[in-house]
């Protein structure tokens, strides 16, 4: 009984070294895939795209890597073939794999994006549209809201009539008014259209990710966030009142409005003192922000 004891104890103990084997052997196995993405990401960012494709299909080489990590270094590789050597075939290739590897990796619409582009580039354009049709295979029975239309499809992507109004009604009133009759309205419809087209084959040859655009888009996304900023929290705090007004327009009647009777320019009154009125809560506003956020202006430093 002792021995069989002592017996279970050393297969135990084997267990347990074998077991710490393996765990090493595993964790090893991990280190040397991170170290193997850390230098391909090294040499792509010093464009050593070559060398870096071939980091990655060392990593894929390992058969101990999981599905999802496997997807990812395809598309890894297919995004410096699409993007930096412009292989396009060898691009498709690994976007395929990526895809089939992961159907819900978050990289697979771009990934289906530059597929269609890369496979128009190489002058497959029906194996373009048939990755086109199944990128927009939508519903397109299901309305914006009661009483909208289909008006054009876009490879199978609906546009609605509202989207074509709500277009025409964010122009300025002078302009709205060019497209009062159905014929115009078809006119801008079709130029809509046309811009469509334009957008996503800029968006497959990924035109998103130009430093230039990303650029200009971030400072008209700051300008709307400001804009909008403004009239939450800082034009509610102008108020105007008649009496004041009336004696704005005394202090600058002579200067300003050349001693013309008060209800001759009333409305230009109102609008001269409404802008020093604004022009003076964004200052305030502005003095209360930057005692908050400790503001130093250096204008020593500006040519």
């Amino acid at each position: 009984m002792l021995f069989f004891n002592k017996k279970l104890l050393v297969l135990s103990f084997l267990s347990v070294v074998l077991l710490f084997s393996a765990c090493k052997n595993n964790s090893d196995n991990s280190a040397l895939i991170d170290l193997r993405k850390q230098l391909a990401g090294d040499l792509k960012d010093n464009k050593l795209y070559q060398s870096a494709i071939e980091e990655y299909q060392k990593v894929l080489a390992n058969p101990e890597i999981d599905i999802k990590t496997r997807a990812n270094i395809n598309y890894l590789i297919a995004k410096i073939y699409f993007e930096n050597i412009k292989d396009y075939q060898q691009a498709a290739a690994y976007y395929v794999r990526a895809r089939t590897l992961n159907p819900d990796a978050s990289f697979n619409d771009e990934a289906s994006k530059n597929l269609v582009a890369s496979l128009e580039k190489m002058g497959n354009m029906l194996d373009a549209k048939r990755e086109l049709d199944e990128m927009t295979s939508v519903d397109t029975t299901t309305h914006h809201k009661k009483g909208d239309v289909v008006v054009a499809r876009v490879g199978g992507v609906p546009i609605w009539r509202s989207e074509i109004e709500e277009q025409i009604q964010a122009l300025p009133p002078e302009v709205q008014k060019q497209f009062m009759s159905r014929k115009d309205r078809i006119k801008f419809l079709k130029q809509y259209v046309g811009m469509e087209l334009m957008y996503h084959a800029a968006i497959r040859e990924n035109y998103g990710s130009d430093p230039d655009i990303i650029k200009k888009e971030r400072q008209f996304k700051k300008k709307v966030i400001v804009d909008k900023y403004l009239v939450d929290k800082v034009i509610p705090e102008v108020k105007i009142d008649t009496m004041d007004v009336i004696n704005y327009y005394k202090a600058n009647k002579e200067k300003r409005y050349n001693n013309a009777p008060y209800d001759s320019v009333k409305a230009q009154v109102f609008m001269d003192y409404q802008g020093e009125k604004t022009q003076q809560a964004f200052s305030n506003y502005i003095d209360k922000l930057a005692k908050v956020e400790k503001v130093e202006i250096l204008d020593q430093n500006m040519n």
